[in-house]
């Protein structure tokens, strides 16, 4: 049994892996806002990198790293790190996760079972090769545990956003993996010289055939490139997101940032402030993130995100406590009900922004 349906394969060139990954990205935030259809990208980098998700940096290949390879950080939450130059095929796959519980054979793993099921679509097609290989939810190995493809996966509640590498002639002689992992290439394994050219298409055979899906390649929508090019300009292109983790706040990217400007040590109306916006958003929290501020404290005390411009104009006219939704002041001086804040943050257009009027507030 399969899906039975259409897929995308999308057309997209690039030889810059940070457009790839805001390209990636960008469709799946679209995805979950319902404005692309299920989508398989496959690309490829000229330059090598390492691409890798949070938290994995301690797995960073070494000689890689001395090296002078670049380092990108992807939007996952898990995975290991992966090397990738020309010899790499690298897959973004962005769909409705609750597609593929019909399709799931066995005992059922929360996220796992997506993995793994995911990571055997391109076995599939692998298997043809004449290899004997296993899918696990972190990626494809030979019978003797050496490492073929990797895997990185990212959520917005049932949507996935499911990326990786597969390892086809990469050039591994050079680069010392942590102990532990074994990281090895089709053309190793096989003996032989393959291009990822001929590989893409039995990547993609296998991948409808598991599914029963058909891929019809296609481009980018105007929303999808306009928010890649976003993400491009903004997260992929920066250091503060591939060395520090902080990526800036953009609309239209599926999520809602509700920043906190509150005094220190707060005062019981800051504190009401603080419970009744966390209430608010507490039936959204795949979408909602809830960040306060103290005054006086610096970016220390949030290292991992941005700090809002308008926190500096909030400091400079004593206004406080303040909500600042997706960088703007919707509310000071004030602790709105909770259902006028879940309305704020469900709807933030149709809250005025108090940004450009902060020194007539102050009574």
């Amino acid at each position: 049994m399969g899906l039975e349906g259409n897929w995308r394969l999308l057309d997209f060139e690039t030889e810059d892996p940070r457009m790839s990954l805001a390209v990636g990205e960008s469709v799946f935030r679209n995805k979950k806002a319902g404005l692309s259809p299920d989508t398989l990208y496959l690309w490829r980098t000229v330059k090598p990198v390492i691409l890798f998700p949070p938290g994995s940096r301690r797995e960073l290949p070494e000689s890689a790293k001395k090296g002078g390879v670049e380092s990108l950080r992807t939007l996952a939450v898990a995975g290991h790190a992966s090397f990738c130059d020309s010899g790499n095929i690298n897959f973004s796959i962005a769909l409705d996760s609750r597609t593929l519980n019909p399709l799931i054979e066995g005992e059922y793993q929360p996220l796992r079972s997506e993995y793994r099921f995911l990571m055997d679509a391109f076995t599939e097609g692998l298997r043809g090769l004449g290899m004997e290989i296993k899918a696990k939810p972190d990626g494809i190995y030979t019978e003797v545990g050496n490492e073929i493809a990797t895997s990185q996966p990212a959520w917005l509640s049932d949507i996935l956003l499911f990326q990786g590498t597969v390892y086809v002639s990469t050039e591994l002689k050079n680069i010392r993996f942590p102990p532990g992992r074994a990281v090895t290439s089709l053309t190793a394994e096989l003996g032989r010289s393959l291009l990822p050219e001929e590989i893409i298409g039995i990547l993609i055979q296998g991948f409808e055939r598991k599914l029963n899906v058909t891929l019809e390649k296609s481009r980018l929508t105007g929303t999808e490139r306009k928010l890649a090019e976003k993400l491009y300009d903004c997260k992929y292109s920066t250091d503060k997101w591939h060395f520090e983790g902080k990526a800036p706040f953009l609309s239209l990217t599926g999520e809602t940032l509700v920043a906190l400007y509150v005094a220190n040590p707060p005062t019981s109306k800051c504190r009401q402030l603080i419970d009744r916006v966390n209430k608010a958003a507490s039936s959204l929290m795949d979408e909602v993130k809830v960040v306060a501020w103290r005054r006086g404290l610096g970016t220390e005390q949030n290292p991992a995100e941005l700090t809002p411009p308008v926190l500096v104009a909030l400091a400079k006219a004593n206004i406080l406590p303040a909500v600042i939704i997706n960088g703007e002041v919707k509310f000071a001086l004030e602790v709105p009900s909770e259902n006028i804040l879940r309305a704020a943050i469900h709807n933030p257009d149709r809250f005025p922004d108090l940004s450009k009027s902060l020194h007539g507030l102050r009574r």
